[in-house]
């Protein structure tokens, strides 16, 4: 049973063990290979870019694979797109989505940065598109903007509080010299949803049932 000892790709195990589980041989001399492996951690696959020191055999051939060739590079496949509400804004909605495909790929201080962007983004469309903001100009700091938010009713004070730490989370991922964790991104993921559900999908779902009503005859346009 082949194997080499790695830091997994697919969830936050280090030093474990993967078991090969498939190869395919990428050049005519029988050097370079791809080769497929199973994380004993979690169970999931990654691919990984492989040389070996001399030609004449396959890597499944050795059990080691330390021994007889290095691991060249990881090749990232396996991201699982999040799905997001067709109400939210397809430039946030790539933000988010980009922000969690670097958490799951474990590049954490990329997360960071790419969370608070989204809500960067987010802030600042609803200050555009908001009937309720119309004249409103808003602040050029993200902390101040939620807080405004929260301070005309835009949002409730509990998501202000939360997202005043997400503001405070995503600045230290770009800027901090502490690393960031793989729980602090998991949880500014978390916060960052939820503002989006009340900024974009929340407002939408009500309006859906208005309409609905409105057609049905029991409401008033």
């Amino acid at each position: 049973m082949s194997f080499i000892i790695t830091n997994c790709i697919r969830c936050p195990g280090t030093h474990v063990q993967h078991i090969l589980i498939g190869e395919q041989m990428m050049d005519e001399f029988g050097y370079e290979w791809e080769l497929a492996f199973a994380c004993q951690a979690c169970s999931k696959l990654s691919i990984y870019h492989y040389r070996l020191r001399r030609n004449g055999q396959t890597p499944s051939s050795y059990r080691n694979l330390h021994e007889i060739g290095e691991v060249e590079s990881r090749i990232i496949v396996g991201i699982n797109e999040v799905k997001i509400d067709p109400s939210v804004p397809q430039r946030i909605a790539d933000l988010f989505r980009e922000a969690n495909a670097c958490r799951q790929m474990q590049r954490y201080e990329a997360a960071g940065a790419m969370y608070r962007k989204a809500l960067d983004v987010a802030t600042k469309y609803i200050y555009q598109h908001d009937g309720r903001l119309t004249g409103k100009k808003p602040a050029d700091a993200l902390r101040v903007r939620i807080k405004s938010l929260g301070e005309m009713k835009i949002l409730e004070q509990d998501i202000v509080e939360l997202a005043d730490v997400a503001a405070l989370d995503g600045n230290d991922a770009a800027h901090d010299i502490d690393p960031y964790t793989a729980e602090e991104a998991e949880a500014l993921e978390d916060l960052s949803n939820d503002l989006l559900d009340r900024f974009f999908v929340r407002p939408a779902r009500v309006a859906a049932v208005k309409a609905k009503q409105i057609a049905a005859g029991v409401r008033s346009p």
